[in-house]
């Protein structure tokens, strides 16, 4: 069974036919408000705060990676924490401004937060910014191993152009650092 996590902007069918074909077993569609589309288990994109409020309208809490990562997985629990690499700190001489450290990553494993890490950004972005955020998002997947905090592979498409194939999915984080079992498991079950 293969899951993906998308951002629809009212073309669910589209979304939802192109994953057939690709091979997408089920979406999960994101909104920052709740609605009914046909084939997609909704999602709730959360804002600091109000992640209670949120967990009530939807079973999947995600937010968006903010300064205030540590406090709100400490204090509110949301299902996924996604793309805290998309930092825009500048990384030090000898270290990356992942977004990720120790302290955050023992928090999402004691919370059972799922760190989840997006492809359909990194098509936009310059040659140069996208070397920097894969290069982030390696060290993030060997955080994560080292503290044993679940990860979650998604393209976060807003158009079926943007959806990949998940064997790709799979192939590209292989190359990123996460082990073969780890990525099968990263595009399955939530």
């Amino acid at each position: 069974m293969v899951i993906d996590i998308v951002l629809p902007n009212g073309n669910e069918k589209e979304l939802l036919a192109r994953a057939k074909q690709l091979g997408i077993t089920s979406l999960v569609c994101l909104s920052s408000q709740p609605s009914t589309a046909d084939g997609c288990v909704m999602g709730i994109i959360a804002q600091p705060g109000s992640v209670e409020k949120s967990r009530k309208k939807a079973a999947i809490t995600a937010l968006f990676s903010t300064e205030k990562d540590l406090h709100v997985v400490e204090h509110e629990h949301p299902t996924l924490l996604i793309n805290p690499e998309y930092e825009d700190r500048a990384d030090a001489l000898h270290q990356r401004a992942s977004g990720l450290n120790h302290i955050l990553a023992r928090a999402c494993a004691k919370n059972t937060v799922t760190v989840c890490f997006s492809v359909a950004p990194l098509l936009k972005l310059s040659p140069s910014k996208r070397a920097q955020i894969l290069g982030r998002i390696s060290q993030n997947i060997s955080i994560c191993r080292q503290f044993k905090v679940s990860m979650r592979i998604a393209t976060l498409a807003t158009t079926p152009a943007e959806l990949r194939n998940p064997a790709d999915l799979v192939s590209l984080f292989v190359t990123l650092g996460m082990h073969p079992s780890e990525a099968k498991k990263a595009i399955g079950p939530l």
